[in-house]
C-alpha cells in the first residue's frame, strides 16, 4: 500500500490517493465502516469487483472508477481479485467540488464514474491502466482531478472552519454560534457542504473515534464510552451495532483496520478470531 498527498489546491479535498497490489486474492467479505466522507476505487485491471447494499441485500459487479458516497452505516465489500487498485480518500465535502455533483446526491451511494464524467471517465482509466507505475498513476490522477475543481461547489468558509474544529466539539451549537448563522441556515449550509447534517457527522466522527481505539486495542469498553462522550457501555453498544453491524467486542477481534471489518469466509465459524 502506498500514500500520496496531492499538491495545493487539490490537497484541501483531499485528504491522500493511494495505490495498493494484491498478489494473492481475499476470500472474505468486509463490513465497510462509514466514514462521513466519500471514497473513490478504480481498479487498474478488468476483473469485477462487489459490493453489497445492507438496505437490499442487493450485491452489485463493477468495473472500472467507482465512487462510494459518504455513508452513514456500513456496507458490505465483496472479494478482492489480485491485481492493482488506486483510490482517492476525500475529505469531507471534498468530492462534490472535486467531481462536480452536489454532495447530498452521493449520500448512502455508490456511483460508477462513468455516470459523473461521462467520456472522461474512459479517458482517465485509459490512462491510468497504462500508466508505469504507482508515482505515474499518481500524477495522472492528480492532473484530472485538478481540472474538475468547480468553482461553484467551493465550500462556505464558515463550514470549512468548522469541519477543521475538535473531531467531537462539546456542543454543536457552539460551531453554530460562532458562524454567526442562525442554527437553520448552520445546518442548511453544512448539510449541502458535507452531505450530512452536523448531529449525524459528528456523530459519525464519534464512532470512527471509538473504531481508532478499538483497533489499536487501546482500553476496555467502559473506559471508551467514557472518552468518546457515550453514555455509558450500552450506549456505545448500540450505536455500534448500528453503524457497523457488529457488536464492539466482534469488531475487536476481526478488525484489519479501522475502517474494514474482517466477515468469516464461507464455511468457516462465524465466531470471532
Amino acid at each position: 500500500m502506498l500514500r500520496y498527498r496531492p499538491a495545493a489546491p487539490l490537497d484541501r479535498y483531499v485528504e491522500c490517493f493511494w495505490w495498493s497490489h494484491r498478489e494473492v486474492p481475499q476470500t472474505y467479505e468486509e463490513h465497510m465502516l462509514p466514514a462521513a466522507r466519500a471514497q473513490l476505487v478504480i481498479p487498474l485491471h478488468a476483473l469485477p469487483l462487489r459490493y453489497r447494499c445492507t438496505q437490499t441485500a442487493t450485491a452489485v459487479s463493477w468495473t472500472g472508477g467507482l465512487l462510494h458516497g459518504p455513508q452513514r452505516r456500513f456496507y458490505v465489500g465483496g472479494e478482492k481479485p489480485c491485481g492493482a487498485v488506486l483510490g482517492v480518500s476525500f475529505r469531507a465535502g471534498g468530492a462534490g467540488v472535486v467531481l462536480g455533483v452536489e454532495m447530498p446526491e452521493l449520500v448512502d451511494r455508490h456511483i460508477a464514474l462513468v455516470d459523473l464524467w461521462g467520456a472522461r471517465a474512459g479517458l482517465l482509466q485509459e490512462e491510468l491502466v497504462g500508466s508505469a507505475d504507482a508515482a505515474s498513476a499518481f500524477r495522472i490522477l492528480e492532473r484530472h482531478l485538478a481540472a474538475g475543481i468547480r468553482a461553484r461547489l467551493l465550500m462556505n468558509p464558515a463550514i470549512a472552519h468548522a469541519l477543521t474544529s475538535a473531531w467531537l466539539p462539546a456542543r454543536i451549537s457552539q460551531l453554530q454560534q460562532a458562524t454567526g448563522y442562525s442554527a437553520k441556515h448552520f445546518i442548511a449550509l453544512f448539510n449541502s457542504a458535507v452531505g450530512l447534517t452536523p448531529k449525524h457527522y459528528y456523530r459519525i466522527r464519534r464512532f470512527n473515534e471509538v473504531t481508532r481505539r478499538l483497533a489499536e486495542g487501546a482500553g476496555t469498553l467502559a473506559d471508551l464510552a467514557a472518552a468518546g462522550g457515550y453514555c455509558d457501555q450500552a450506549h456505545l453498544t448500540r450505536e455500534f451495532h448500528e453503524l457497523a453491524g457488529v457488536t464492539p467486542s466482534r469488531y475487536r477481534g476481526n478488525a484489519d483496520s479501522p475502517l474494514h471489518h474482517r466477515l468469516p469466509e464461507r464455511g468457516c465459524s462465524s465466531r470471532p478470531r
